[in-house]
């Protein structure tokens, strides 16, 4: 709604303390962004966690149809990172050398945060990293699997494990583009894009690899564990709706 939207814009105005003039400037870029974030939240979590809960009720994976999903929806990012690009050259085109500075200083303020708060979690900053196995013992606790259930999906774990160097960096990569263009005079909107679409790319290809772990996990539960699991997720939705 229109009156959402004023507020979101409102709300980045009041975070990044501009002046009325500024807020002005970015409030159609704000709304904008606002409705994309909407439309992608939706593609990227709702239908991505419909397509899960009905692949966890059926007996068996259907690999095509995971697969198709997942691409849907991650080529609907694609197709706005360019949009994504163009706003970020216009914000730094209304911040002042001062704000800017200071965004750029929470932003590395908020990344010294998460190395420490999630140290332990699989996508991480922190170079220091657990092993395979340290995460597939939380994960058969979080499932409650049995010590074969635990065996049977240590070379899942493995499998997706192997993936975080490379996906890390992808997240690194953009960080450090858009921390070094607040820090700039000038914004590079191409170059930006550019770094966005290698990020986009480095999960693009790896979604078959996810498919799979997804189908071979799958086999591994039985079906009162997927039950148990259908419902931690249908619980979660239903909390985020009546929040």
């Amino acid at each position: 709604s229109s009156c959402s939207k004023k507020t979101e814009s409102t709300t980045s105005a009041e975070r990044l303390d501009l002046n009325e003039e500024q807020a002005a400037r970015v409030q159609t870029v704000t709304a904008g962004l606002y409705g994309e974030r909407k439309a992608l939240r939706k593609l990227l979590r709702d239908d991505v966690q419909d397509e899960i809960l009905a692949q966890l009720k059926s007996d068996s994976v259907d690999k095509d149809s995971f697969e198709l999903v997942l691409k849907q929806s991650w080529s609907e990012v694609e197709a706005r990172i360019p949009k994504v690009a163009k706003a970020f050259a216009e914000y730094h085109a209304v911040l002042e050398p001062e704000r800017r500075s200071e965004f750029a200083e929470k932003m590395e303020k908020r990344r010294e945060w998460k190395k420490d708060r999630h140290r332990r979690r699989f996508l991480i900053f922190s170079e220091e990293s657990h092993n395979a196995e340290d995460v597939n013992g939380k994960i058969a606790d979080r499932l409650d699997l049995s010590v074969e259930q635990e065996k049977q999906m240590l070379p899942v774990t493995e499998e997706l494990y192997g993936e975080r160097t490379a996906l890390r960096q992808a997240r690194l990569n953009v960080y450090n583009e858009v921390l070094a263009q607040l820090k700039s005079d000038t914004a590079d909107a191409p170059k930006l894009e550019s770094v966005l679409r290698s990020g986009w790319f480095v999960i693009d290809e790896r979604i078959p690899i996810v498919v799979q772990a997804f189908a071979e996990a799958h086999a591994v539960l039985i079906p009162e564990q997927r039950a148990e699991f259908v419902e931690k997720i249908e619980r979660r939705q239903e909390h985020r709706k009546n929040r």
